[in-house]
């Protein structure tokens, strides 16, 4: 390298005495580090002080010695500086960190992205309908797990129904079924009123809350009536079944979402409620307790779901 053949910005392109070693070349140079240049002065006031030419190799003796700095010569140091050159390319061209513009064009070109598919957005929250609003049940079964699965049996026989109208079914299908929709929400909606609704008021219930409930189940005895009178071959009939469901599809959200939560939290006694529910069912129903027996049921004991299991029962007793 003191042949001055090295490329790129060295020192060594910039020494003037080509004879002066590399190394003392690039101390002196402006790439040098302050501490490199430290020692370069260091050792030339060393040199300028010493008296004799064989004070630095006694000094040698005394201090242990130290790295020469003169290059060896020969085959062999050829042979070497191949090998270091090899090794490290970057000494080769003369050592020190790149400069940000020599590392910007030494970087790697950027690959192509390919943008990716954007997905569809998550579709938004399905509407409230009577399943997606039921409560939890509780540990033990209570009044509002009573009523809710009231709700979800007659939402089911709705879309039932609807399938059927859909489908042009016989009158006389779609009248049976009707019946039963009607005759159970008759019960439901007797047996809150009479016992459900009043043991909320006196929890705390607000009072505009259960007046409004009471009116939306005498619009929904209304359209019952006008159903119970009218022939399943009526232009209307089917219609009237479609807003009574959704009559009772609003109703029954509302006391998902607002009156039970409230009933749970205020702690009703709901369990002692259930069983007033299921025995004022039970004698509402014409021959229920005979028919209940006859499932295989336990009368007054009876799960939420007997409204459910006596509509064959109604069903012949409307007929």
């Amino acid at each position: 390298m003191a042949d001055n053949k090295t490329s790129g910005r060295s020192a060594d392109r910039k020494r003037l005495n080509k004879s002066e070693p590399y190394e003392i070349a690039y101390a002196k140079s402006d790439r040098a580090s302050p501490a490199r240049r430290a020692m370069l002065a260091k050792a030339e006031a060393a040199r300028s002080g010493r008296s004799a030419p064989g004070a630095r190799t006694a000094k040698k003796a005394t201090t242990g010695g130290s790295v020469s700095t003169k290059r060896p010569s020969g085959p062999s140091a050829k042979k070497n500086a191949a090998a270091a050159k090899k090794a490290s390319p970057r000494a080769a061209r003369g050592g020190g960190s790149a400069s940000p513009a020599m590392k910007r064009t030494n970087a790697q070109a950027p690959r192509s992205r390919t943008p990716t598919k954007r997905g569809t957005p998550n579709p938004p929250k399905a509407e409230k309908t009577v399943e997606n609003t039921a409560p939890k049940t509780m540990r033990e079964a209570d009044a509002v797990d009573l009523l809710t699965d009231d709700h979800l049996e007659v939402s089911a026989l709705f879309k039932k129904y609807d399938k059927l109208a859909s489908k042009d079914a016989p009158a006389a299908d779609r009248r049976s079924l009707a019946q039963t929709i009607c005759a159970m929400l008759k019960v439901h909606t007797q047996i809150e009123e009479e016992i459900f609704y009043p043991a909320a008021r006196s929890a705390g219930i607000d009072a505009g809350q259960l007046d409004e409930a009471k009116v939306e189940h005498a619009s929904a005895k209304d359209l019952i009536a006008q159903l119970e009178a009218a022939n399943p071959d009526d232009d209307l009939y089917d219609a009237k079944m479609t807003v009574l469901r959704e009559y009772i599809q609003h109703h029954v959200v509302e006391e998902h979402t607002e009156m039970f939560p409230k009933c749970r939290r205020l702690g009703m006694d709901l369990v002692a409620l259930r069983g007033e529910l299921e025995a004022r069912k039970l004698s509402t129903l014409p021959d229920a307790d005979g028919a209940a027996r006859a499932r295989g049921g336990s009368g007054a004991g009876e799960s939420s779901g007997l409204l459910a299991r006596l509509g064959d029962k109604l069903f012949s007793s409307a007929d």
